[in-house]
């Protein structure tokens, strides 16, 4: 894998998380993921994960 992946992976989730510094662990990750998915990536959850979230 590309360092460049992981990089731009990087600077997305730390702008989110510099964008909301009073939140707590769960909201920035939430805002993380929007802020991923504004950003055109997508995010694959295995099966066994992906049903629990289905779920709830």
């Amino acid at each position: 894998m590309s360092a460049a992946v992981p990089d731009a992976v990087a600077a997305v989730i730390a702008a989110a998380i510099r964008a909301h510094p009073t939140s707590t662990p769960e909201n920035a990750a939430r805002a993380a993921v929007a802020a991923l998915d504004r950003a055109g990536w997508h995010i694959t959850a295995p099966e066994a994960i992906a049903a629990v979230l289905r779920a709830n």
